[in-house]
């Protein structure tokens, strides 16, 4: 058995790593650089959360191993207790299953290894990155340049030539899909795989994906980048009795196969509990001072089962004993959700980063518009790094590796310093919400006035998440209504509402002596873990039962009913002299008439 190195945390004691592991990953410049990549958002409003990505990710792994063995533990019972449609399926544990024990908790460890900087606030930026790495083969440039080649219809060739130019043209998810040779990751934006998932796909396989004591094939490959993206193998989800019936006895094992992979695949990434959400919901409360409910991620993690949802399908579940640990960690993720991810200060300190970050990507692209690389792209992760040169320059100007937190920083410090950088960094000139929270929000207005309110301000900040109104706003809005006449006239009636909206909220903005500058930032209203489909179906083992019980069925406090549809936006003003605040409900009371006065038809 391979020597272990232990690893003090103070979550969960010692976490220990092998030690080939933590000499050929760990100890890298690639998984190093998640000690300056800061876990959480939340340090505006709780100045101790200061933990990183490494930290988490040992956690999850830690969680991972725990998890993993939970199932093998659960797959042999099943053996022993003759369950048909798993039996067979023990014979993995001669051959693949170690491969995929080890797969799976590799993805458990790099989950995070392609990382954006300040948590989730950067990740989009990676959507439209670009970067010098391939992401086509030889094979394919051959195919499309002999194609071209022999194509003698002009219009044809000319149709060849964009598609090719357009195969060549970078994106995060053609990369990821060249690594793992699976199609599926080209459309996992439609799977809701988050872009800071892809990015560590990405880094992890372009750094160990050819290392052949990780990685012995494609659908290896494949199969650690579905359980960091949670893309299951849909061909073996819920199939029903008919298409079994209809099956080989081969393809019934290879089908099985895949649903065991789906459930190690939700062991890391589902919607309801997994251990990288375990691991913050408990690193974080505990970090940063949170007072949540205890979470005995032991007890919870000890209980994983697999569980016969019919005669030929399976999936996770848990056994009844873990039920009371299921509703505390999902009372500690609402909890912060709810009243930490989702509060004014944090969303403001995002959305100031965010608009900092913008203007940092424009000036770069302004001032070098020859890079191969932006500024948030794989090339920026690695040890050659993102190369910033003026045109016509063959001397680098610019230099980034290893792309981190503190990087950030110094741009917005140092080389593109703008007015958000400078509202960051300064806390006593930041704007102030109207309302501070979601209760504060439904206290203020009856349910006819929230609706009213919120068909205005979404009207207003249209299609975007956030929007600062000024007097600027007014010119463009203008120019919009300028350009729709030409066009559909539709449009023209849109603008002038939101020409008319804004002009409101300026002149309400003179009345409480404030500076007519006001920020909305929308989020989507809390909606509570408990009330999603899956949690309530989720899959619980009463021994001696034959049928599954439904979370929902033997768990009463799973009703939760969510208080407001679509997304709240939250109101941002510069306070008076001497950071003097107004008088919340009075304008409340003010603003209300002045936009009904507007949406009246």
């Amino acid at each position: 058995m391979e020597k272990l190195k232990k690893f003090r945390d103070p979550v969960y004691g010692y976490i220990e790593i092998e030690e080939s592991i933590v000499h050929n990953i760990v100890d890298t410049a690639v998984f190093q650089r998640l000690r300056n990549i800061r876990q959480t958002s939340y340090a505006p409003l709780y100045p101790s959360s200061l933990h990183n990505r490494f930290v988490h990710s040992l956690g999850v792994y830690h969680l991972g191993c725990l998890a993993f063995n939970a199932i093998s533990r659960s797959l042999q019972e099943s053996k022993e207790q003759e369950i048909r449609i798993l039996e067979d399926l023990n014979s993995l544990c001669k051959d693949k299953f170690s491969r995929y024990e080890a797969l799976f908790k590799l993805a458990c460890l790099l989950h995070d290894v392609g990382h954006s900087p300040f948590s989730h606030t950067g990740e989009n930026f990676y959507i439209n990155s670009k970067s010098k790495a391939r992401i086509i083969s030889e094979e394919e440039i051959e195919k499309y340049q002999k194609k071209i080649a022999e194509t003698t219809n002009p219009e044809e060739k000319e149709k060849l030539e964009i598609n090719f130019e357009e195969a060549k043209k970078y994106s995060i998810y053609k990369h990821l899909a060249y690594l793992t040779n699976d199609p599926v990751f080209r459309t996992a934006v439609s799977y809701d795989a988050a872009a800071h998932e892809i990015m560590s796909c990405i880094v992890a396989l372009e750094n160990w994906g050819h290392d052949e004591q990780y990685f012995q094939n494609d659908a290896e490959r494949s199969f650690f980048a579905r359980c960091i993206t949670g893309i299951l193998y849909e061909e073996a989800a819920n199939l029903p009795k008919t298409a079994h019936m209809k099956m080989c006895d081969e393809d019934s094992y290879k089908i099985r196969e895949k649903m065991l992979l789906n459930c190690m695949i939700q062991l890391l990434h589902s919607s309801v509990i997994d251990v990288d959400r375990l691991d913050y919901i408990i690193r974080d409360s505990s970090t940063m001072g949170y007072q949540s409910v205890s979470v005995d991620y032991k007890r919870l993690l000890s209980g994983l089962e697999i569980v016969l949802v019919d005669e030929y399908n399976f999936t996770v579940g848990f056994h009844k004993n873990a039920i009371s640990v299921i509703e505390n960690a999902v009372y500690a993720h609402d909890n912060e959700k709810k009243w930490v991810q989702n509060h004014p200060a944090i969303l403001y300190d995002s959305f100031l980063l965010q608009q900092a970050i913008f203007h940092i990507e424009n000036e770069m692209k302004l001032n070098y518009p020859e890079s191969q690389s932006t500024l948030f792209s794989y090339d920026s992760l690695t040890s050659e790094g993102s190369n910033f040169s003026l045109p016509c320059s063959n001397a680098s100007q610019m230099h980034i590796r290893y792309l981190g937190d503190a990087d950030l920083i110094y741009l917005m410090k140092n080389q593109f310093p703008s007015i958000y950088s400078e509202e960051y960094f300064s806390r006593n000139t930041r704007r102030l919400p109207v309302w501070k929270s979601e209760a504060e929000f439904m206290n203020l207005f009856d349910e006819g006035e929230r609706k009213t309110i919120l068909h205005a301000l979404e009207e207003i900040l249209g299609t975007e998440d956030s929007l600062e109104i000024e007097d600027k706003t007014i010119e463009s809005i203008y120019t919009d209504i300028e350009s729709s006449r030409h066009g559909y006239s539709n449009r023209v009636e849109v603008y002038r509402k939101k020409l008319s909206y804004v002009k409101e909220l300026l002149n309400l903005c003179d009345k409480y002596g404030i500076k007519r500058n006001i920020a909305l930032l929308s989020k989507s209203f809390f909606k509570s873990n408990f009330s999603k489909e899956d949690m309530r179906n989720y899959p619980i083992l009463f021994p001696g039962n034959k049928a599954t019980s439904l979370l929902k069925d033997v768990s009463p406090t799973l009703f939760s009913e969510q208080i407001g549809e679509g997304k709240l936006v939250y109101l941002f003003y510069y306070p008076g002299d001497n950071r003097e605040k107004i008088n919340t409900p009075r304008f409340a009371h003010d603003l209300l008439p002045l936009l009904k006065k507007v949406s009246r038809p």
